[in-house]
């Protein structure tokens, strides 16, 4: 019998480390994503890993520049916009494909790089924008950047049709055709919008409880820096606490944050669960559910981000707490959507109940408009991913 020969190392390791380490800061968080583990996904030991990266920061930049790359072979092919948006979903579909690096990890990165990639990023939208203008030739500038960034948006929320365990052919269907349709929107915007506004800086009214006066400014903190980057010392001086009585309100930054999703998830169940008491019609019920989504993403963003982009550092049975009940609001949206179009499979109205949050969670960024005039919008957007027709009389109820 003869010895097996010495293995020999792959041409593509460098590229198996980097989606190795893509996977890895997706599933786990920049920080606590390891080099060990990214190393023993791809079978080899932490010393050959560092041959090809010096430290976990440069395996970072690569991630993102792979994420970059994938978007622009998704979208480089010069094609019209259907068979781009085709193309784009199945580039974009594929698994294994880590998706939200560049969404939640991008505040690690140094100043210089972090500009770099993000101009990067932004040309990589580039053959999507002209071909929505070719396809639409009346639409003005700011129009087509916001409906560049929808359609985007749809095609980025790929793991919503993932979870959803749709056939891969249906789930590029499905997207194709949801694209289109936030593609087709007239008149998303109100008369006046001519591009980025600038986040207004309101001050507001601070809590008078120490409690509340903490969660709030922790929100603010993690929006702006990522939850491995603030520690209780910080929260502690936002907010004006010492840190001994911060501790007495909570045990650690992960209770906090742990804290502030759940909050975030019993404020959308408190709406959902009025309007599916006082309706009986599902379609409006889902107007009245999807209006209550907005309302709460326009008023408190940050901190339902953090549903999406923290949930990784909360401690895994409090997080498992958390996505039963995610996945049980989604559910609610998924019955009554397929209650709405018959033609729907249940994977199908999940799918799209997820795809509609998330890209209506994105399209807040995006909007060039002032706050208080996000919600209509959203709310167009939020029906044309779903499918459903724009309910005036409903969508008005919800202040």
């Amino acid at each position: 019998m003869s010895e097996a020969g010495p293995q020999r190392r792959p041409r593509n390791r460098k590229q198996l480390i980097v989606a190795a380490a893509s996977r890895q800061f997706e599933r786990k968080g920049f920080h606590d994503a390891s080099i060990a583990d990214i190393a023993a996904e791809v079978g080899i030991t932490g010393p050959a890993l560092y041959r090809h990266f010096r430290n976990k920061h440069e395996l970072l930049v690569a991630a993102v520049g792979l994420e970059i790359e994938q978007l622009e072979q998704a979208y480089g092919g010069g094609e019209p916009l259907a068979g781009l948006l085709d193309t784009a979903a199945q580039t974009l579909l594929r698994s294994g494909r880590a998706s939200s690096v560049w969404q939640r990890s991008n505040v690690f990165l140094d100043a210089e790089q972090r500009e770099e990639l993000s101009k990067r990023y932004l040309a990589a939208l580039d053959p999507l924008r002209a071909a929505l203008v070719s396809a639409r030739p009346a639409l003005g500038e700011v129009e087509a950047e916001a409906l560049t960034w929808g359609v985007h948006a749809v095609l980025s929320s790929a793991r919503a049709y993932e979870r959803a365990k749709l056939d891969r052919d249906r789930a590029r269907q499905l997207m194709v055709e949801v694209a289109l349709r936030v593609a087709e929107i007239d008149d998303l915007l109100p008369d006046g919008a001519t591009g980025p506004i600038p986040p207004a800086v309101v001050e507001g009214l601070s809590p008078a409880s120490r409690r509340e006066a903490a969660l709030s400014a922790a929100v603010r903190l993690f929006a702006e820096r990522g939850f491995q980057a603030v520690g209780m010392d910080d929260i502690g001086a936002a907010s004006g606490i010492s840190g001994p009585t911060l501790y007495h309100h909570f045990p650690g930054k992960s209770a906090i944050l742990a804290h502030v999703i759940l909050r975030c998830l019993d404020a959308l169940y408190f709406d959902l669960a009025a309007v599916l008491a006082n309706n009986d019609d599902p379609a409006e019920a889902l107007e009245l559910a999807l209006a209550s989504y907005v309302r709460i993403n326009v008023a408190q963003g940050d901190a339902l981000a953090a549903l999406t982009s923290e949930i990784v550092n909360v401690p895994e049975d409090e997080r498992a707490q958390i996505r039963r009940v995610q996945n049980d609001y989604v559910n609610e949206w998924a019955v009554l959507l397929t209650a709405s179009r018959a033609e729907l499979s249940p994977a199908e109205s999940d799918a799209l109940a997820r795809s509609a949050q998330t890209v209506i969670n994105t399209m807040r960024h995006h909007l060039p408009v002032p706050k208080g005039a996000m919600r209509d919008p959203l709310r167009r957007i939020g029906r044309a991913v779903l499918g459903i027709p724009e309910r005036v009389d409903v969508a008005d109820l919800i202040v």
